[in-house]
């Protein structure tokens, strides 16, 4: 896999506003990840010492995953005795395996031990990489729970993940990524590890989740109507599992006045689709899915200990 010979040198071909962290290099830990079919991020990830696996970087998972076919080849076990961890676990109405990992590694950054819901990832089987020659293996999602725990910034531009060691955030400001170009955009974590965006569109404020492992970014159908957007018909037809989204219909459009924080998204062709069946604890009427669609040729910063998204105009210059 040529893309680890690579990884040591990468980490450190974007410093920017990381020249804060020139006097504590020890105060994070760093990791490559490659970009595939899907503009997901794919991180290689080693349990328990055993050979890497790729690991999808999702931020629309309040839990990490491990698939059930790598479970069983490393015999994990359940939550210890007296652990206070149910062995198995509910959610939407399903119950899911737990299992227990005592060192979840991601090119050196530890990031066990950990508590890991078992399931099926066969979406994923099809996904690609052009930066990995073979053994592209999917071995589970990396979701919230380990993501938050580790004030991870995710770096779009250089695909890179950072983590900080010993703190829940890094310590970067703002003030660097704005003379870079970037625009600032708050964000808020919601009770139930989901990630509030707020944007407008006709005067109207919504709640976007920002979900990096999403297929596309969405929004819903509702906001086309409301502002009676011309729009076309993909025939593409979205299922996500673990949204609860079964067979709906993608539609494509643009739309005037789009705006996430004070970023112009104005001139992004973005899909329409139901996405909302769910409660995730956000603050206005909930809008849609920014997804890696967007945040790819926006080269989104997503900085999670310091709940912020830096986004750049889009770097095609023209509609999607």
């Amino acid at each position: 896999m040529r893309v680890f010979a690579a990884i040591s040198l990468a980490i450190w071909t974007w410093v920017g506003p990381f020249d804060q962290l020139a006097g504590a290099q020890q105060s994070f830990s760093a990791a490559q990840a490659v970009l595939s079919s899907q503009l997901h991020l794919f991180v290689p990830v080693s349990i328990n010492g055993t050979r890497r696996t790729w690991w999808l970087v999702d931020t629309g998972a309040p839990v990490s995953i491990v698939s059930n076919f790598l479970r069983q080849r490393l015999s994990l076990p359940g939550p210890p005795a007296g652990s206070g961890i149910n062995a198995t676990i509910m959610s939407r109405g399903k119950a899911y395996s737990v299992a227990f990992a005592i060192s979840i590694n991601l090119n050196g950054a530890e990031l066990g031990p950990d508590y890991l819901r078992v399931e099926q990832i066969n979406h994923l089987v099809s996904e690609k990489s052009s930066a990995v020659t073979a053994g592209f293996e999917k071995g589970g999602i990396m979701g919230m729970s380990q993501l938050l725990r580790r004030g991870t910034f995710i770096n779009y531009k250089t695909l890179q993940l950072f983590f900080a060691r010993g703190s829940s955030k890094l310590p970067l400001t703002r003030e660097g990524y704005e003379k870079m170009g970037f625009t600032y955009v708050p964000l808020r974590i919601t009770p139930k590890g989901y990630i509030d965006v707020e944007g407008t569109i006709g005067g109207s404020t919504y709640s976007f989740l920002l979900d990096t492992g999403a297929f596309v970014s969405i929004l819903e159908p509702k906001i086309r109507e409301r502002n009676h957007l011309a729009f076309n018909d993909t025939r593409v037809i979205l299922t996500a599992p673990y949204a609860g989204i079964k067979e709906v219909r993608l539609t494509q459009a643009t739309v005037p006045g789009f705006r996430i924080g004070s970023q112009d998204l104005s001139d992004f062709r973005i899909g329409f689709a139901e996405s909302h069946n769910f409660d995730p604890g956000f603050r206005h009427e909930y809008g849609g899915i920014l997804g890696p669609d967007l945040l790819h040729y926006h080269e989104a910063l997503i900085d999670l200990g310091n709940q912020a998204l830096y986004l750049k105009p889009d770097y095609r210059g023209h509609k999607r």
